[in-house]
This record gives C-alpha cells, structure tokens and sequence, in this order.
C-alpha cells in the first residue's frame, strides 16, 4: 500500500507542481480513488460501522446499476447538469473541472460495482470497477472508483457527493465526520485492498505497454491541469470583479436616490435669508471644516436645513453651509413668491425706473439664486437654475419687469429686481 503510494507521490511530483488538482485528475483516471480516504492508523471502534466491516455484495438492484451507469454517461459527456442531478452538491469549480476532463473521454467500460452497508439501511459504500477508454489512446485505463449512495426523501437514489473525490481532495464543502469514518475503516478492509491492489497492477502494466497512455499520464494530462487551473481561477476571479463592481454601482445609485430624495425634500421646505456681515462658506457644519470661500454682508441665500449651528444653502451650484450667526432668516416663502419678490412700499417701487436697469451687455454677479424662465412669466419653464455668486449677461431689458440674460449658452428671463438688488 505505502509502495503503491510513494509510486503515485513520485509520478505527481515530476509532473506538476499543483499536487492537489493532478491529484484530482490521476484518481479520476483510475488511480485507486480509494486512497483519499487511507490513513496509516488503523479505526479501533468500529461497532458503530459494522457496514464498513462486511463482505462485498455483487447483488445490485436495477436502480443502483443505473444511477452509476448514468452518472460516468454524464461524466463523459462534460453535461454537468446531468450530474448534478446524480451527484450532489456539485461546486463550481468541480463542474469546471468535468468540462475540462471530459475532452479527453471517449468511454466507461465493463462496470462492475459492489456495495456494503453505510450508516444505515438508507445509504451504501459503493465500489466500481471499470476500464477508461481515453480518446486517441489504445489501451484502456484500469480503474477503482468509489461513492456513498443515499436515499432521497422520495426513496430514490443518489450519490452524495461529498465524499467524492473531488470534495475529498479540495475540500469545498464540509463532510460529516460519522460517513468519514465510516470511509476510512471501509478502505481497510481486506476484500477493498485486494481490489484495490488488483487494479493498481493492471494499471502499472497498462501505463508500461502504452507509450501513448503513459505520455498522456505524465505530460498531457498535467499540462492541461495547470491550463484549466489558470483559467479557472481568472475566470472566478473576474466574475467575482463584475459582482463586485454590480454591487457597487448598486449601493451607489441607492445612495443617490436616497440623497436626491432627501434634496428633494429640502427644496420643498426651502426658505430664504441674507448674510447680515461677511461670513465663510464651509463644506460641513462646523468651524473646523474648510472654508471654500466668502459671502459679502447683505447676500441673499437659499436655506434646505438648519444643521446645529450652521444653514444648508446653495453655493455655486452645490449644497455648503454658513453660520446661522450671520444669517437672517427672512419669511418663508414659496418659489413663485421668490419670482414675485418687489418692493410695495407704497408706491416707491423702482422696478421700471430705467436709471436702475441693468444695461445691455452687463455682466452681473448674483447675491442670489434665481430661476431662468422660458418666458416672463413665473408659471413658464425653468431653462435653468443660476446660483449666487454666478454672472449672468445682459441681453435687453423689458417694461414688465424682466431681463433677457445669457447663461452660459442659455438664454432666459430674470426678474429685473433680482439683478439690481
């Protein structure tokens, strides 16, 4: 058994580095699959896996010697949904792996399976004895396979699959220590290492009179490993970038719902006040947080929320804050209010005193935020929405109370008494 092993040991480490996918390759081409399970010590109590310990039956029933025969059909042909219907839990990466593997395959030939007892009458050590044909080479590959058939709640039959090789090797998901046991006392047992013995001869024997299966073994076998291995593991790991990315842009966009939400509502029960002396416009509300730049004594802003000591406003187009110290509020007022804005103190309206009107051509900072409408009316579109501390230029000047301006490249109307303020 040791000598059998070291043999294997030796041939895995001349041709791949990756010990553990090769490994996973050679069992499954017929190198005793039983010896994932080996240990050196020998199980003391073995009452509780009498099964373990009894003869091998050759008495299958119909529905076992299909579940088997199906299974390698399904192998052979890299269907992996079909074995996932046989054999479960299939990982991912095992699924990759039987695509890759089964390129090679051509047939599963002279099944002979036997079975003993699992834990219980619902479950069954299965041993297969069998002859891979590989596509292009002679000689078939002699081969011992193992698996732990159970019973589905349905009374069918299944393989579990986690005590194939593959779980065994990688250990992807977790096994039940009780069916690990249960394994190992069974690779003992002297009818298994007989069988087992039996196969690994004719084995040695196939790989010495095939030049072609040997090469296959030690070269293109394992060359194909590292190829599949890389490719695998790149492919994971870019779809685990594109999850990543998806989960990002996910979080983010609800971020921005949730911020516009909130924006929306601060506009909704926006209010106005003006600077009562020179103050800094700050990025958070607090003294601490930097100072993005300055308001003169007497500008007017829009205020979206009181935080602690300091008002949300606008400020060139995005959301800062100021002291409240330096601010007073004025009357709430809606939007169209805002339009409307003028002096009525008894008849001393400046509006249309064309002394105050701005000229044609003039550029003129804003002390305020103001609407550019479509036409001059306040129930018109918005063409766009101009911040305090932006310029707007003069294109003309109407007898109702509006101005023409240029922003950027729009055009739309202000009410003059917003620019003369």
């Amino acid at each position: 058994m040791r000598t059998f092993r070291a043999r294997i040991n030796k041939a895995v480490d001349l041709a791949i580095k990756n010990k553990r996918y090769f490994w996973a390759l050679v069992v499954l081409i017929c190198i005793v699959l039983l010896l994932v399970f080996a240990t050196d010590k020998p199980i003391e109590n073995t009452d509780p896996m009498a099964g373990a310990t009894d003869k091998y039956s050759a008495e299958i029933s119909p529905e076992l010697d299909a579940l088997i025969r199906n299974y390698y059909q399904a192998y052979q042909n890299g269907d992996v949904e079909a074995v996932r219907a046989i054999a479960n839990p299939l990982s991912d990466e095992e699924a990759s792996y039987i695509q890759f593997y089964s390129q090679y395959l051509e047939s599963f030939n002279d099944i002979k399976i036997f079975t003993k007892r699992g834990l219980d009458t619902s479950s069954m050590l299965v041993s297969v004895e069998l002859n891979l044909k590989l596509k292009d080479i002679d000689t078939p590959a002699p081969g011992f396979d193992f698996f732990y058939v159970e019973t589905a709640e349905d009374g069918s039959l299944y393989i579990n699959n986690l005590y194939g090789s593959f779980n065994q090797l990688n250990g992807i998901f977790d096994c039940d220590a009780k069916v690990t046991t249960l394994i190992a006392t069974f690779i003992q047992q002297d009818d298994v290492l007989e069988k087992q013995a039996l196969v690994s001869q004719k084995y040695q024997e196939a790989l010495a009179n095939d030049v072609g299966l040997n090469n296959f073994v030690s070269k293109t076998l394992p060359e194909g490993t590292v190829n599949w291995n890389t490719e695998y593991k790149a492919a994971v790991a870019q779809a685990e970038a594109v999850a990543a990315q998806e989960e990002a842009d996910r979080l983010a966009q609800e971020e921005a719902e949730r911020q516009a939400a909130i924006e929306a509502e601060e506009e909704a029960n926006a209010y106005y006040g003006k600077t009562n002396d020179e103050v800094k416009v700050r990025t958070e509300a607090s003294s601490d947080s930097t100072s993005v730049g300055t308001l003169s004594k007497g500008t007017k802003i829009k205020i979206y929320a009181l935080e602690g000591d300091f008002y949300k406003f606008d400020f060139s187009g995005s959301r800062k804050y100021v002291s409240k110290d330096y601010v007073d509020v004025q009357e709430k007022q809606s939007e169209t209010d805002q339009d409307n804005n003028s002096d009525n103190n008894d008849g001393d309206d400046n509006a249309n005193d064309n002394s105050s009107l701005p000229e044609k051509g003039e550029e003129i900072t804003l002390s305020a935020t103001c609407n550019i409408r479509e036409k001059m009316d306040t129930d018109s579109s918005k063409v766009a929405v101009a911040y305090a501390g932006e310029k707007v230029k003069v294109v003309m000047n109407y007898a109702e109370g509006w101005t023409k301006v240029k922003y950027g490249n729009k055009e739309g109307y202000i009410k003059t008494e917003l620019l003369t303020e």
